[in-house]
């Protein structure tokens, strides 16, 4: 009897956390789920092999095989192809343990940024209905899926990297807020800092400004709220910034920047940007302005203060800088907009969180029905995408075995499904190449030389 009031008693005391860790569980599983029904595709087959080409393979061609081979790839890569050396050496590294380790590690991924962005959001110690309702929100939101969570090589870009930066700027959101547990301004922090800050600045074209920007905002509220300045703050803004300058300054980064801009192709792309802009994030725009209504009716703005209230506006400003800049950019896909759509969850999320502090039991109720209507059409919605993703997941699945059944039976050659991929943005393979007819196009020759065989044809 003693034994079974001491468990209860612990569910009681650490009821929150252990939702909170039941619900990354769960949606871990669902992004898993997609994981294992995704296989590698375009860009992912050449990232196997110590990068020394824009080409097919060659004789020359090395398998990557040592952290060492992932440095030497970068280097390459910086000079020849573009700047985003953290995105491709995280890749490069664990691509190499094969398809179940990098599946588990892009789930676990996923599932830390969801984390991320409530820890940023969260104005409370433990709120479960908060993080159930983030997933979802990411669910939702995050533009083209498929392709900037499943599929490898963008997921490396966009998914991975989006985790580094909400992790580099946590201890600038704790300081912020926090009388207990703020980073302090030591020398250890300070030198943590410089060297993180490298990384997370030399993410994309789009976000290494954006996140300097936002450790600026960051510094600049320190001194409205009457906080001391520290160090580390000061040394992250410098050293993101060098980060940045690292990945715009690759001399193959010629393509990603616009060297004449008129004033008819500015016009021209902000209509574009805006345009984009508009259908991805129109509704999260709406949810931030009925939650900001709510807060004013209610005199939540009160119960944080007028300067904590300024933090939301960090993650917007931030958001749209990143947007802002991809005028300089001659090509700005939907995926471009990952971090940015990030920002404004987490914008929202802070203020469903502001709204839950100091709450009575009317609105913890509305919070329970708001977390399980959300969740049930979740539930529907993953359905339908996993039959979608499932569909072109057993094309290419045929395509595979074909692949292993040739190498066992000592065939230098192979014909292999076409895929057709479905129309869904949580289709990986909607909007990525995969093989093409002629064994000699650049995809087939390096999902050849993957597989260690000679040629592949497409039917």
């Amino acid at each position: 009897m003693k034994k079974e009031f001491k468990i209860n008693d612990l569910f009681i005391n650490h009821r929150d956390e252990l939702c909170t860790g039941a619900i990354i569980f769960i949606f871990f599983i669902f992004t898993m789920i997609l994981n294992f029904h995704t296989d590698y595709t375009s860009d992912d087959f050449k990232y196997h092999f110590l990068y020394d080409t824009l080409h097919t393979p060659h004789e020359g061609t090395k398998r990557i095989s040592s952290l060492w081979d992932v440095i030497i790839s970068q280097i390459n890569h910086w000079k020849i192809c573009n700047g985003r050396v953290v995105a491709h050496g995280l890749l490069q590294t664990i691509l190499p343990f094969g398809k179940v380790f990098f599946r588990i590690f892009n789930s676990l991924t996923y599932s830390a940024l969801g984390f991320l962005v409530y820890k940023h959001a969260s104005f409370k110690r433990s709120d479960p209905f908060l993080l159930c309702i983030i997933y979802i929100l990411m669910w939702f939101f995050i533009p083209q899926y498929g392709l900037t969570v499943l599929w490898a090589s963008g997921a490396a870009n966009y998914l991975w990297c989006a985790a580094i930066i909400l992790a580099y700027l946590l201890p600038y959101r704790k300081y912020a807020l926090s009388d207990n547990g703020k980073p302090d301004d030591s020398t250890k922090n300070l030198v943590i800092m410089s060297v993180f800050g490298l990384f997370a600045g030399c993410t994309s074209e789009n976000t290494g400004g954006g996140l300097v920007l936002m450790c600026m905002l960051f510094v600049i509220l320190y001194k409205i709220k009457g906080l001391k300045i520290p160090r580390w703050s000061l040394a992250g803004i410098l050293s993101s910034a060098a980060g940045a300058f690292v990945l715009i300054s690759a001399p193959s980064s010629g393509n990603k920047l616009s060297g004449d801009l008129t004033l008819e192709l500015i016009s021209a792309r902000i209509k574009d940007i805006f345009g984009i802009s508009a259908e991805l994030t129109y509704i999260l725009l709406l949810i931030i302005t009925v939650l900001l209504i709510l807060m004013i009716v209610f005199k939540k703005t009160d119960t944080l203060g007028e300067t904590n209230m300024l933090l939301p506006f960090v993650y917007i400003i931030g958001a749209y800088a990143m947007i802002g800049v991809l005028i300089l950019s001659p090509q700005y896909p939907e995926r471009s907009w990952f971090t940015p759509v990030i920002c404004l969850i987490i914008t929202a999320g802070m203020l469903f969180s502001c709204l839950r502090t100091g709450i009575n039991g009317l609105f913890d109720a509305a919070s329970v029905i708001a977390a399980t209507a959300a969740f049930s059409i979740f539930i529907v919605s993953f359905s339908i995408v996993f039959k979608d993703v499932n569909k072109t997941y057993k094309t290419v699945k045929e395509g595979v075995d074909r692949i292993e059944q040739a190498i066992e039976q000592g065939k230098d050659e192979v014909t292999i499904p076409i895929v057709t991929p479905t129309d869904s943005k949580y289709d990986p393979f909607n909007g990525a190449g995969y093989v093409k007819k002629s064994a000699d196009d650049w995809l087939n020759a390096w999902m050849a030389e993957y597989y260690g065989i000679d040629r592949i044809n497409g039917q």
